[in-house]
């Protein structure tokens, strides 16, 4: 009886994860199929197949606006914030985590409080900085700023340093390591997985940004993607069709960075939930 119970137990847990993964993916299915309709099937909307496919959306995605050089320039603000944003992180982590210093606490404090503030009460300060070093209608205004860290990032990465035993900082020292030494050598790979999870996310953010570029920037070559995708949505006509085949187009990088990175990743969302 035990076993029956348990039987049945499974193919229910079975069938609730299927149906839970079906309806996640339904809407990047029926993004797809949308994308190779006309404007007038997408519209009636009595079909989630394409009757008649047509690729004619992607063309006009690629060759009217440079969607191209838009994925450049977004892969290149992309990474470079990512990876500046999450070196930054790791130090500060790091100090919080092993460095002992008077104020510690309380300036950890603060890095919390961080955490409260809204973005948008941060933006007009963070403009007025960037307009007054000359950084407007360059991309740099949107990967500098991202090089001090994040309060978040900061936070996640000082939790999984603390769980690595406080001995290998105290033999490292002993051995004659300076703390970069340390932190290089041997904090950073045992929070590899921590690391992964945060860029990926972070990476996910930088890359659908559509404020900072639409704020920073005015040079067309120097759009993004996601400023690409609006071109095509207009006051009171929206090619829904090219935008879907462009919003297809923009998930791809990040969904090819989850697909490499997922070992990593889970290992990072597990740990971080043990602890």
């Amino acid at each position: 009886m035990d076993k029956a119970n348990s039987s049945i137990g499974k193919w229910l847990q079975y069938v609730l994860l299927y149906g839970v993964s079906l309806v996640i993916l339904f809407p990047f299915v029926w993004l797809l199929l949308s994308s190779f309709k006309d404007d007038i099937e997408i519209m009636s909307g009595n079909h989630l197949i394409p009757k008649n496919w047509t690729f004619q959306n992607y063309v006009t995605i690629m060759t009217d606006i440079p969607m191209l050089s838009f994925f450049k320039n977004s892969m290149f603000i992309s990474v470079l914030a990512t990876a500046g944003g999450i070196l930054a992180s790791a130090m500060s982590a790091f100090v919080f985590a092993k460095l002992m210093f008077k104020g510690r606490n309380t300036l950890f404090t603060m890095v919390l409080v961080v955490m409260m503030i809204p973005g948008v009460v941060t933006m007009i300060p963070l403009f007025i900085i960037i307009k007054s070093v000359g950084l407007m209608d360059s991309v740099w205004a949107l990967i500098l700023p991202n090089w001090t860290g994040s309060a978040f990032g900061v936070f996640f990465l000082r939790q999984h340093m603390l769980s690595i035993p406080h001995e290998l900082y105290e033999s490292a020292k002993l051995e004659g390591c300076s703390p970069l030494r340390v932190f290089a050598s041997i904090y950073l790979p045992l929070v590899k997985p921590a690391l992964a999870t945060l860029a990926v996310l972070n990476f996910i953010a930088h890359w659908n940004d559509l404020l900072g570029p639409l704020i920073y920037l005015n040079s067309p070559e120097k759009m993004t993607v996601t400023v690409g995708i609006s071109y095509f949505r207009g006051q009171y006509v929206t090619n829904y069709p090219v935008v879907l085949a462009g919003v297809f187009l923009s998930l791809l990088p990040t969904f090819i960075l989850f697909l490499f990175a997922q070992k990593h990743l889970t290992r990072g969302m597990l740990i971080s939930g043990l602890k």
